[in-house]
């Protein structure tokens, strides 16, 4: 028995040490980045907050001030509701949550009293449980909003399957074709496919084609990386399209297409072409 114990004891050690390990080597550096914030001044009326979580854009009107989604943590979410407060001045706030996830969304406890929009598939509890009640969303939208912001015309769209969580929203510019993808469209990232928010890739690769016929697509900003053109969204569908791929191939097409994508930004196991790989062989074994 007592051996037993040593055995187990030796597990444990071992376990929390790999446990800890990876999260030096590879969470703690992910997180670490991810918090980087680069402020692009887009336009006159348009800025964009690249990091600190999801990528934001603060559209300012003469009537409103339109923020799309509110950083991760403390200090990001502090300095997102500072460029806002300093742009709105008296003006209105209207908030968009792309989807329900802390790094989209930590910041809505600072825009108290203010418009705060999400998707509607969403429920009250669910989002209190996940994100706190100071974070709740005022208006749900179940299938589009359409807000006209001085000379720019904005679609904020719930699309109408699973895909990133159960109710992802993309945000489209119209006169400046630009398109906010939320975790639908991320660029040069391994996405999160997590059971617990009914995340579906197949459902990712219907919102690529949703998008592209619905609006015309200049500039993406996506989730989290680099903003760029519509190749963005063509990217993201070839990743998805190889993760699919891959989930049914030989062993050599299989590492050949997970090798393909190496540099991705991404979490072993979490996030991660292998992980997507996952999501499909599981869902072709039902």
């Amino acid at each position: 028995m007592k051996k037993i114990l040593i055995v187990f004891t030796v597990l444990i050690l071992l376990g929390l040490s790999v446990g800890g390990g990876l999260f030096f080597v590879f969470f703690y550096p992910f997180m670490q980045k991810m918090k980087h914030t680069t402020t692009i001044p887009y336009d006159k009326q348009l800025t964009l907050i690249i990091g600190g979580g999801g990528n934001s854009g603060i559209l300012v009107s003469d009537s409103a001030v339109l923020v799309i989604d509110t950083k991760i943590d403390e200090a990001t979410a502090q300095q997102l509701y500072n460029q806002v407060k300093q742009l709105a001045g008296t003006k209105p706030i209207i908030v968009v949550n792309t989807h329900i996830h802390a790094d989209h969304t930590y910041g809505n406890k600072l825009f108290k009293g203010q418009t705060i929009i999400a998707g509607g598939n969403y429920d009250k509890e669910f989002w209190i449980k996940e994100d706190g009640a100071e974070s709740l969303p005022t208006v749900w939208v179940k299938d589009s909003l359409v807000l006209n912001m001085g000379d720019e015309t904005v679609t904020i769209l719930n699309l109408p399957f699973n895909a990133h969580t159960q109710s992802d929203i993309v945000v489209y510019l119209h006169n400046r074709k630009m398109l906010f993808g939320g975790d639908v469209i991320l660029n040069h990232q391994a996405p999160a496919l997590f059971a617990k928010y009914n995340a579906d890739g197949e459902g990712y690769l219907k919102a690529f084609d949703l998008v592209e016929k619905r609006f015309d697509i200049a500039e993406v900003v996506p989730g989290h990386g680099e903003v760029g053109g519509v190749e963005v969204i063509d990217n993201f569908r070839t990743f998805f399209k190889d993760m699919k791929t891959a989930s049914t191939a030989d062993a050599s097409t299989e590492n050949a297409l997970l090798d393909k994508y190496a540099d991705y930004n991404q979490i072993p196991v979490l996030m991660s072409p292998m992980a997507v790989e996952k999501w499909f062989k599981n869902s072709s074994a039902k």
